[in-house]
């Protein structure tokens, strides 16, 4: 990276540096908030908070429940493998790396999925459906992880759009 481009103290490269800065703390965000599901997992295990609702596991056998709970943990899984690759590729990006377009469609992917979360609990409030409180923390929770994921998106495209106006290689 050139760093007289960087010295500057131009509109452009001022949002540059702050956009730099953005990739590195909430590409950090971004992984947190995938560990938010294994913590998910080991409140259920230790300390014996409900992921699943019991009566929604009702009718399904023993067989089913473990099925139910092998997907769940399988999705939370990709979950936090998803949010661990775009939270490493956009701190890398900050660094000076260069990739390709993989991590902003699992970013955008990211997003779709907040959205959808958000407006699932949304729908389960307004139904009355489980503990208000519970909801409450996972709308601000998802909230809060769709904004991370937006910004990182955002900073990204902007860092890119910088680099290429200016023929800053990066490698």
């Amino acid at each position: 990276m050139e760093c007289s481009s960087i010295l500057k103290n131009d509109k452009d490269s001022i949002k540059y540096r702050r956009n730099l800065n953005t990739l590195v703390v909430l590409g950090t965000g971004v992984i947190i908030f995938g560990f938010w599901g294994i913590i998910k997992i080991i409140a259920q295990a230790f300390f014996g908070l409900q992921i699943i609702d019991p009566a929604d596991l009702e009718g399904l056998g023993p067989v089913g429940v473990v099925i139910t709970m092998i997907l769940t943990a399988a999705i939370l899984s990709l979950d936090v493998i998803l949010r661990l690759y775009v939270g490493l590729r956009a701190r890398r990006e900050a660094g000076g790396k260069k990739y390709g377009v993989g991590h902003l469609i699992v970013c955008g992917w990211l997003i779709i999925g907040s959205v959808l979360s958000i407006v699932a609990v949304f729908w389960a409030m307004t139904e009355a459906i489980g503990d208000f409180f519970d909801n409450l923390t996972a709308i601000f929770l998802e909230l809060s992880s769709l904004v991370t994921t937006v910004e990182v998106f955002a900073a990204t495209i902007s860092v890119r759009h910088y680099r290429r106006k200016y023929g800053m290689e990066v490698g």
